[in-house]
């Protein structure tokens, strides 16, 4: 029939009007319903008026795949892995060339009023059939029959829209918009093609796409309407707050694979392990950090990341990001890095390394303990599995005698969620076992448990028992008149003691006295009540960059157990805090009186009844801040808390070193920022699980 048309003007006059008659009958292309006549193709030029194209179309359902293009290759990744970039070049100067020998439907404006309910919000479904008696399909409804559907149908809207009757094709010029019927996208661009022989789209010019909520923006589009295959250039996409913007892109079966690009987190990443262990210079700033990450960012980051590939799994809340061959360079010079897993949503970011570095205490089973740290996902991103093998490098025995010296093997298991925290660890050197097990039932109550485990105490610090399992709640107010804050802190739970477990060190052993030599393992039931507070400051003197403030602070507790025994403590006195720029110190005297005793060993009053706690850092510079800190009794003449402590790295990458000397527990800690965009050689968005591993991966 086209070569009809092509042969004869007359009748293609005729035919054409005819054509367009049948159509506006049946309703179906009310844009073309004025076409009744239509300029031969000698005379092409268009007045510019606005128009809408609705254009029949069965699209056929294969895997067929488009053609090859220069600048996109099949998404593998290059065979020697190199993980160099090409960088984003911004778009060309010159326009693309405009396509030729189209027929002039200027004359042929639309009767009914274009309605775009349908198609304006993408995060709509584009109906398959219409209910008349729908209101969101009314305007569609208006202009097609009741035994007409718009399955198959691609609709073109734009400022000027002609048709080629000899390339049998449709173009749309000027803001135009093109959406195909039963699919959840629209397209817009300042050019859009439709050639109907080869159901293909071609867009130029300021190209959004608008795909099951998502928006990608770029230079030119090109998709095959019958295999759901496109490509777009200098493509710019938004997911969860993320912007990944690319050379190229490849669509594929709901899936896209860019390349040679760069992905911008929507907020900085905050890696953070056992950082309350720095100096307290560190510490007072870890809170704000963790708050507005982006304050703390660099002008010039000290590092950035690299990637060779990268797996985006948009459906995901947990776990979304991949990282394969990721390097962290340190100007030319590149670290290796294991697999990478992340979070990324709008609202914050989280990484965990699949293999990790582990160093320290081994939840304080003892010596120095170093190994790989091996993470695994729980389903659905709802938790993270740990474990390590590890070499154990000394660890006193639980009798005291021995020396702390010795090698052998150690290893850990942790499981972490929302609301649990569980691990078990254990060394060949003193033959220990520890424990620990803390979930969280309310915002307020928690359940806390261990074996041979410093648990948390309240104004006692941390102490160790044989076997614990309490029920804590704390609650906090800050409305109390001249107080800054009061904390009550009830507990109540069962324990077994082992006194043999103070033999950390011969200096906290003999915090304990006589006691450090008993075998006897008492058990019973615990009941505390604990009250703390701080007043606010008795007088200041400047800013918090060079200043001088003075407060209160006091505690009680009251403690019973089921073997009869009870016992009161209460402690008072002031506390003095400087700051002189890099320079930072903390004072506090206690005044203590403790009345009663106790059956457990492990809950002896260790602080005596007069003790000096100071805790201070100097910034040597913006690598190295050093700290110190020490718990004095000076009834007893006798240290139970001595540290030294120090933030290495720059302000974006800190390594945190900690020492106790009384307790002979060590920690090393990470606080990590990175907010830079990271540059990769491929990255696969993934709609669904469905759309496999694309790009190669």
């Amino acid at each position: 029939m086209l070569n009809i048309f092509r042969n004869n003007s007359f009748i293609s006059r005729t035919v054409l009007t005819a054509l367009a008659f049948q159509l506006v009958l049946s309703g179906f292309v009310p844009a073309l319903a004025a076409a009744s006549s239509v300029d031969s193709k000698n005379d092409s030029s268009s007045s510019g008026g606005s128009g809408t194209l609705l254009l029949p179309l069965t699209p056929k359902i294969d895997s067929a795949g488009l053609a090859q293009e220069d600048e996109v290759n099949d998404g593998d990744e290059d065979e020697d892995g190199d993980n160099g970039v090409v960088p984003i070049q911004p778009p060309d100067a010159d326009t693309e060339a405009e396509p030729t020998g189209p027929v002039d439907l200027s004359k042929n404006k639309a009767q009914e009023p274009y309605n775009d309910e349908g198609i304006v919000d993408p995060r709509r479904p584009f109906s398959l059939e219409v209910d008349e008696e729908d209101d969101d399909e009314a305007g569609l409804a208006s202009q097609i029959s009741e035994d007409t559907t718009l399955k198959g149908t691609i609709q073109i809207v734009a400022d000027d829209t002609e048709y080629d009757s000899e390339k049998n094709t449709f173009l749309g010029t000027g803001n135009a918009v093109c959406v195909i019927g039963g699919q959840n996208s629209r397209l817009e661009a300042d050019m859009i093609l439709y050639d109907q022989n080869e159901e293909t789209i071609d867009a130029r010019g300021h190209v959004t796409i608008l795909r099951e909520g998502q928006v990608t923006t770029g230079k030119s589009f090109k998709f095959k309407v019958n295999s759901d295959e496109y490509l777009i250039t200098k493509p710019d996409t938004e997911v969860n707050g993320a912007n990944i913007v690319a050379r190229a892109g490849k669509g594929a079966n709901g899936g896209l694979a860019f390349k040679d690009g760069t992905l911008q987190f929507p907020t900085p990443f905050v890696f953070q392990k056992s950082q309350y262990y720095g100096p307290v210079g560190h510490l007072m700033e870890l809170a704000k950090k963790k708050a507005h990450p982006d304050a703390y960012m660099p002008a010039k980051p000290s590092y950035k990341f690299t990637a060779r590939r990268m797996v985006y799994e948009k459906y995901k809340d947990q776990g979304n990001l991949t990282i394969f061959g990721g390097r962290m360079m340190f100007g030319k010079f590149g670290v290796p890095l294991p697999k990478l897993n992340a979070t990324i949503t709008k609202d914050g970011n989280d990484m965990i390394m699949p293999i990790a570095p582990a160093l320290g205490s081994n939840m304080q089973v003892g010596g120095i303990n170093l190994g790989p740290q091996f993470n695994t996902l729980l389903p659905n991103g709802k938790g993270v599995v740990s474990w390590s093998p590890m070499l154990q490098i000394g660890g006193r025995t639980l009798d005291g005698r021995g020396g702390g010296s010795g090698l052998g093997l150690a290893g850990q298991a942790t499981i972490t969620t929302k609301k649990l925290k569980a691990g078990i660890a254990t060394g060949s050197v003193n033959n220990i076992m520890v424990a620990d097990l803390h979930y969280r039932i309310s915002p307020h109550l928690r359940l806390q448990s261990g074996i041979n485990r410093f648990l948390d105490d309240g104004m006692f610090g941390f102490r160790r028992a044989r076997l614990a399992a309490e029920l804590v709640d704390t609650r906090m107010t800050n409305k109390i008149p001249f107080l800054s804050y009061a904390a009550a802190r009830s507990s109540a739970g069962w324990m077994q003691d082992n006194p043999q477990l103070v033999n950390l060190s011969p200096d906290y052993a003999q915090l304990f006295g006589p006691n450090q030599y008993k075998t006897v393992m008492n058990s019973g039931f615990k009941l505390q009540e604990q009250i703390t507070f701080t007043t606010h400051p008795l007088f200041a003197i400047g800013n918090d960059k060079y200043g001088l403030k003075s407060y209160i602070y006091g505690g009680g507790a009251l403690r019973a157990y089921s073997s009869g025994d009870a016992s009161a403590i209460g402690q008072l006195g002031p506390v003095l805090s400087l700051n002189l720029n890099r320079f930072h110190l903390q004072t506090n005297y206690n005044q203590s009186v403790a009345k009663g005793s106790s059956p457990f060993v492990f809950d002896q009053f260790i602080q005596g009844q007069r003790s000096l706690n100071m805790m201070g850092d100097v910034k040597v510079n913006k690598y190295l801040t050093l700290g110190a800190g020490m718990g004095y009794n000076l009834s007893n003449k006798l240290f139970y808390s001595r540290t030294i402590t120090a933030a290495i790295g720059p302000e974006d990458f800190k390594v945190l070193l900690t020492r106790d000397m009384v307790t002979g527990i060590n920690r090393v800690g990470f606080d990590i920022l990175y907010g830079a965009p990271v540059p990769f050689k491929s990255l696969s968005l993934k709609g669904n699980p469905d759309h496999g591993q694309l790009g190669g991966i």
